[in-house]
């Protein structure tokens, strides 16, 4: 994230300013030109979006994420590698068996339920599931499922306590007319990633130093590492997402911005759901939890379209400057069906 300027960032009313560098993989020689009507018969508005030359081939782009992710996986194993924690991988291993979806068959059961109840032959081929997480305009995280088919999106809200649909919502494709894939950044004026350095930190500190200096003799290296002041450094998101947008260039209204009940945003941002780095078995197994995955067959869904769609592969700006109601609702899951201690929700 240390590469963006602040002239390469710029929000408007709920809208984003977009790299015009050039972030994805080098473009192939031979790409094919079927797409290139989705991609520049859309005119955008230069003072919202920009980095038209940034339209890559998706197999590039997918690849270069898919390498850089094994990369990091090999640095992981590495024992010489650092011993902070892993930020950008949500959650551990003994929180996750918390999540009602990671038992067996829920998150299979609750997708066939929708598949059944929801989807019907006038909304297109179906496509793909999902069970994603969805990041709000006040940069809340709620997981969702995702249905794809050839025709629209859809985005439900679905009790895995009490396996029940809740709502759903429906975006068709024919609607969108710009898709931003890449990291999730904050904007440079923005407190969240020092607000989210903090929390971390203290939890950090509480949880693996203290609590664990009660239970075990402190060695020397557990001295450095308690006041180690690299826990306390500013998080920033470490995280991929992909960003489907309606608005045709223009701001989003300030009624719109300010409310945070409000159903009228005219995007949608989803990420990876946490489950994604800790479910057991290899990719075909990961692939519900999958937000590359559900990116490379949306971006396939829109080129078979007829109107046309800007693809970008560039940072994706989350409009929170301080956050703090957003820190509290991510740090405690509240987003998510849990076993909280006696009570579920």
């Amino acid at each position: 994230m240390g590469d963006l300027v602040d002239e390469d960032l710029e929000f408007r009313g709920g809208t984003l300013q977009l790299s015009s560098e050039n972030v994805s993989a080098e473009p192939r020689v031979t790409q094919p030109a079927k797409s290139s009507t989705n991609t520049t018969n859309t005119q955008v508005n230069p003072s919202v979006l920009s980095g038209a030359d940034s339209l890559t081939s998706s197999s590039s782009s997918f690849a270069d994420a898919r390498a850089e992710s094994q990369t990091n996986a090999q640095q992981e194993a590495d024992p010489v590698q650092s011993v902070y924690p892993r930020y950008d991988v949500p959650f551990n291993s003994e929180n996750i068996k918390d999540f009602f979806t990671f038992r067996k068959g829920v998150v299979e059961n609750a997708i066939q339920e929708c598949i059944t109840g929801l989807l019907f032959p006038e909304d297109g081929e179906y496509l793909g599931s999902w069970l994603l997480t969805e990041i709000t305009l006040w940069d809340n995280e709620k997981e969702r499922i995702v249905l794809l088919t050839s025709r629209l999106v859809m985005t439900i809200k679905y009790d895995f306590i009490a396996m029940k649909q809740l709502d759903f919502k429906k975006t068709y494709l024919d609607d969108l007319d710009t898709i931003v894939i890449g990291e999730l950044v904050y904007p440079p004026s923005s407190l969240v990633p020092r607000l989210n350095g903090i929390a971390t930190g203290v939890t950090t500190v509480v949880k693996d130093c203290v609590i664990d200096r009660l239970c075990r003799r402190p060695s020397s290296t557990d001295e450095i590492k308690l006041f180690d002041y690299k826990y306390f450094e500013p998080r920033e998101r470490n995280l991929r997402g992909v960003r489907l947008m309606w608005n045709k260039g223009e701001p989003v209204p300030m009624k719109t911005v300010w409310n945070p009940f409000s159903q009228d945003v005219p995007f949608l941002t989803f990420a990876s759901h946490p489950i994604y780095w800790h479910k057991d078995g290899g990719v075909e197994e990961r692939s519900t939890f999958d937000m590359e995955l559900f990116a490379q067959k949306l971006q396939r869904a829109v080129e078979n379209m007829t109107s046309p769609c800007c693809i970008h592969h560039s940072p994706i700006v989350i409009q929170s400057y301080v956050g703090l109601t957003s820190l509290l609702h991510n740090k405690t899951s509240m987003g998510f069906f849990k076993v909280r201690g006696k009570f579920s929700f």
